[in-house]
């Protein structure tokens, strides 16, 4: 999940590996299996200093959606005994016999073949994460009922991974991007970053520039179309689907358009869908100043911790981040170093889950005590979608294009930016300044949608009974958002999960995995007002 701004690159917040990280219910790419992200946030940070919002508003569906020939899938082994395709589909709905796109398909077969029940399709948040490399990583972190009784199947997104990709910068040029301080200092330098002046890359400029007007034919609309046409090409009379984060969206809409093509939906961690932009971004904020607040006093309270010092990490914290925002660098990994921004994406990407916090104290002890910040350079590498070879997925430059493709908000005045800023770095001190630098609203330069391609009002009384599952307290999708959506899908089931961390099933508590399990394999939802122990 994750805020629009003009230009430059954006810091991207989901909910998003949105990737359980995105540490974001999915897990964001890396080979480190002990700093595996789930989808989100939202997965998915990058340059410049908002955090990416979803935003939402309304239409009908377009023309020829969901009436074409059912196309026929040709899977071909694809490694690790996964299987991989492409679907063709429509650019524009509206014209269903125009210009194709070719989604990329991954899946593992069921392994109890016997009794399969039918396909499961998976999508990991973002918007923007590539659910063909995500699913590699976290296909096994999904309970073996489900594993055995389904085709697992996910696809990277129109506009993501090898479906189109928004594409826009180069991978070196990204690095170099990391570099760049992502919070204004004082007014002048909040008039560059509401303009676009601070930065040396101009993303939306790039964007526009190499993609033209498809980037208005990326938006959840379409996609929840795009599922359509793949649940018929699986073969399947209706869908089975499991979404977390902003993949919650995915499968809202898919609820909405397509009614009687569900049979199950579980809808893990939801983006909020009746809150402003700034409401989402103030959520954002204040959940992960909140969870890092928590982290420190544990961490002070436990002499084990490894960034305790002395019982006062609090103050070692604002003092090192202080000195980053100053200019100092310190070394990290491949000839490259590490400065404020990493350490705000790394920080963002650790307290997705409470797992992943000893490993965040490890990387500011490194980074802050001996100048290593190799650990804390992995962190930020896993959030902003870097791989171990130096290539970049394409989130950063998917996330805010998908949003304004929803939603084409007008950007906020400068005067209203400042005020935020200044709210938001009072508020909320550490995270604040990270979070509100950068103006919320669209590109004008970006491609406008037509009325039936954006996101609109999400709700239906007609679905079939939906799972909705909510962690109460989730620094990335605040636990109101999925309340919220129980009372858009009519007739929907809440499973509630105590406690802090980004997304709840496939992540090893028993009561909830138990609760899914019986959904998706019997039909069975939870009995009303299931809360579940973390």
């Amino acid at each position: 999940m994750h805020a629009q701004h003009a230009e430059g690159i954006a810091i991207a917040i989901d909910g998003g590996f949105g990737r359980q990280r995105h540490v974001d219910a999915g897990y964001r790419a890396g080979r480190d299996s002990s700093l595996r992200y789930s989808p989100c946030v939202p997965r998915r940070a990058g340059l410049g200093v908002c955090v990416a919002l979803l935003l939402l508003i309304g239409t009908i569906p377009a023309a020829g959606a969901g009436t074409a020939v059912t196309p026929e899938l040709t899977w071909r082994g694809c490694r690790d005994g996964f299987e991989c395709a492409t679907l063709e589909v429509p650019v524009d709905y509206s014209v269903p016999d125009g210009e194709q796109v070719t989604i990329a398909l991954i899946r593992r077969a069921a392994t109890d073949s016997g009794n399969r029940i039918g396909s499961l399709v998976v999508n990991y948040g973002g918007p923007g994460d590539p659910g063909t490399e995500t699913f590699r990583l976290a296909y096994s972190s999904l309970p073996e009922v489900v594993r055995e009784r389904f085709d697992l199947v996910s696809f990277d997104p129109r506009g993501t991974g090898r479906s189109r990709p928004i594409d826009c910068i180069d991978d070196r040029t990204f690095d170099d991007a990391w570099t760049e301080d992502v919070t204004p200092d004082d007014e002048s330098e909040l008039r560059s970053f509401y303009d676009g002046t601070a930065f040396s890359i101009d993303l939306f400029g790039a964007c526009v520039e190499r993609q033209g007007e498809w980037l208005a034919h990326v938006g959840t609309r379409n996609v929840a179309r795009d599922l359509d046409r793949l649940r018929a090409a699986l073969g399947d009379d209706k869908l089975t689907y499991l979404g977390y984060s902003y993949g919650t969206v995915i499968g809202a809409v898919y609820a909405q358009e397509f009614h009687d093509r569900v049979r199950a939906l579980v809808l893990d961690s939801a983006i909020n869908l009746s809150t402003t932009a700034e409401q989402r971004q103030r959520g954002n904020a204040r959940g992960f100043e909140r969870t890092l607040n928590r982290f420190l006093d544990e961490c002070a309270a436990d002499a084990e911790c490894a960034y305790s010092s002395d019982g006062h990490p609090r103050e070692a914290l604002l003092q090192f981040r202080d000195e980053l925002e100053g200019g100092v660098r310190i070394d990290g990994s491949d000839g490259r170093s590490v400065g404020i921004t990493e350490l705000y994406v790394a920080m963002l990407a650790a307290l997705y889950q409470e797992e992943t916090w000893p490993t965040l104290a490890e990387a500011l002890r490194a980074a802050d005590h001996e100048s290593d910040g190799a650990l804390l350079q992995r962190l930020s590498d896993l959030y902003a979608g870097r791989r171990d070879d130096g290539t970049y997925t394409n989130i950063q430059e998917a996330i805010s294009v998908i949003n304004c493709a929803d939603q084409p908000l007008e950007r906020v005045s400068f005067e209203e930016f400042a005020a935020r800023f200044d709210d938001f770095v009072d508020r909320y001190p550490i995270f604040g300044r990270a979070f509100a630098g950068s103006p919320l609203g669209c590109d004008p330069r970006l491609p406008v949608p037509s009325a039936e391609e954006r996101l609109g009002d999400v709700r239906t009384a007609e679905a079939p009974a939906v799972l909705v599952v909510v962690v109460t307290d989730d620094p990335v999708t605040p636990s109101a958002g999925s309340i919220d959506l129980r009372k858009r899908l009519d007739g929907s089931r809440l499973l509630t999960l105590d406690a802090a961390r980004h997304a709840a099933y496939g992540l090893g508590v028993a009561c909830i995995d138990d609760a899914v399990n019986d959904y998706l394999v019997n039909l069975e939802l939870p009995a009303p007002k299931t809360v579940c122990e973390g």
